[in-house]
């Protein structure tokens, strides 16, 4: 048989002239007969010279159209499978052809279910074109997916011209259901690239994984060996003591809580130092008002048991609120000078102290502050310095505005050592936020004689005893 056009030009095959009764191509459907027809005329025009019905060596198979190079350096089966077949049968068959040196490639008009088992594709017509309608992949944003339909010519010449090859992808989509697919050669290239960039990309997060554990386990170990100087050091002071080491029950507790404290914040200090450190951040610097309130508060922090030697230097840390932060032995926060509640909630703030110039102040972080995290305090520590509160108002200043507060001027540190006053009956005056007026003796301490300096006016001495101020109707008695 042959492939002949009639006069209305209707493809289809024909007998030749003294062909016997008998011939091969007798049973084969109208379906079929114009598939191979196809495929013989596309495979010419791809450039290759093509026969159909061609026989293998000694009969072992036979091809519906046999495409061949000119040159003599591939040969192609192109087989035209419409009838039943399970994909085993299909299989040997193909594997027959390529153990004699001939790929083949299977065709077929509807699904079947031999349809991506062996190199395949499925056909269709399109404006009386036949064309290569599924079984072609395409790579695209690291997966398969499926490629646009190309005429059958066009197929035939990349597989001819190796363009295209047989793969079977494992990135895929949904819609890519066929094991075997054609993909362009570029695309194979494309997938490689991706993959080792995909792989440079898990070795370096690998990498980056493994120093920050790194950077942990050092981080710890500095940690560990800072807690056994503390306890050694503690320890030392315990035994340097001797006998005279008495402690009571509730000064063992507040020791111990600092110590816990301390050790917290250290650890909270060495992250957060790190951190500004490779930011660069500047340090700001403190301003004589600030040294003044932190002397103050100082002396006021001193008579409670905690020790402040100098004024932090990181007064832009969000760790502080806003906030003046007292530094106590080997540079450790122990109290922290009118924070801002809307900026309040770190840990190392609920380790301070927090010392308020005003009652105002107190009363307004008290309200607006979050709690403090659970792990680290129940409550925030406060210690007022102003202690004449006056009649409760509404505050309606702004959490974004600062507030500026008067603070009074206390007596320098010379005048605080001065010798105390002697007199029998001492004419007393102290200095207030509201300014200076006259003080009583009296037989019991209170807030204002414990954090104030009251001076007798007839010998210019410190008075160091209990006092209070005089009542509004008996000051000029």
């Amino acid at each position: 048989m042959s492939a002949r056009l009639s006069p209305l030009q209707v493809p289809h095959f024909a007998h030749q002239p003294g062909a016997p009764d008998d011939c091969q191509a007798g049973g084969e459907s109208p379906d079929h007969l114009y598939l191979k027809w196809c495929l013989l005329t596309s495979a010419q025009e791809a450039g290759a010279d093509a026969a159909d019905e061609v026989e293998g060596p000694d009969g072992a198979w036979r091809a519906d159209v046999l495409a061949s190079d000119p040159g003599g350096r591939w040969r192609f089966a192109l087989e035209a499978q419409l009838s039943r077949i399970t994909p085993s049968d299909i299989q040997d068959r193909s594997d027959r052809m390529l153990g004699d040196g001939v790929p083949s490639v299977w065709f077929c008009y509807r699904r079947a279910p031999w349809l991506g088992v062996v190199p395949s594709v499925r056909v269709g017509e399109v404006a009386k074109t036949a064309v290569v309608v599924e079984g072609l992949a395409r790579f695209d944003d690291g997966q398969w997916v499926k490629a646009d339909q190309m005429t059958l010519t066009e197929f035939l010449r990349r597989v001819f011209d190796r363009q295209m090859v047989a793969y079977s992808p494992e990135r895929r989509t949904e819609g890519l259901v066929l094991d075997v697919l054609w993909v362009d050669e570029r695309c194979l290239r494309a997938e490689a690239d991706y993959q080792e960039t995909v792989e440079s990309a898990r070795a370096w997060a690998e990498a980056e994984r493994r120093r920050k554990e790194e950077d942990l386990r050092l981080l710890d170990s500095r940690q560990r060996q800072e807690d056994c100087l503390l306890e050694s050091r503690l320890y030392e002071e315990e035994e340097a003591a001797g006998p005279s080491w008495r402690l009571t029950d509730a000064e063992e507790r507040r020791l111990r809580l600092q110590q816990i404290t301390r050790r917290m914040v250290r650890r909270v200090l060495a992250v957060v130092e790190r951190k500004h450190r490779a930011a660069g951040m500047p340090l700001p610097h403190l301003g004589e008002a600030g040294e003044d309130t932190a002397g103050w508060a100082s002396d006021a922090l001193q008579t409670r048991g905690f020790r402040a030697h100098h004024v932090g230097r990181t007064l832009g840390d969000d760790r502080y609120a806003g906030g003046v932060p007292l530094m106590g032995e080997a540079a450790h926060p122990v109290a922290v000078i009118d924070p801002d509640p809307a900026r309040a909630g770190s840990r190392v703030l609920a380790a301070c102290v927090l010392v308020f110039t005003t009652w105002e102040l107190r009363t307004r972080f008290l309200a607006e502050a979050p709690p403090p995290p659970w792990d680290v305090a129940d409550q925030y520590v406060t210690l007022t310095l102003d202690f004449n509160p006056p009649p409760p108002v509404a505050v309606t200043v702004p959490v974004s505005v600062p507030l500026h507060v008067s603070i009074p001027q206390q007596p320098t540190a010379s005048a605080r050592t001065a010798a105390p006053c002697i007199c029998t009956t001492p004419r007393l005056h102290a200095v207030f936020p509201e300014g200076s007026e006259a003080v009583e003796p009296c037989e019991e301490a209170t807030p204002a004689s414990a954090f104030l300096i009251a001076r007798c006016e007839l010998c210019g001495g410190r008075y160091d005893g209990p006092w209070r101020r005089i009542p509004a109707g008996l000051a000029g008695r």
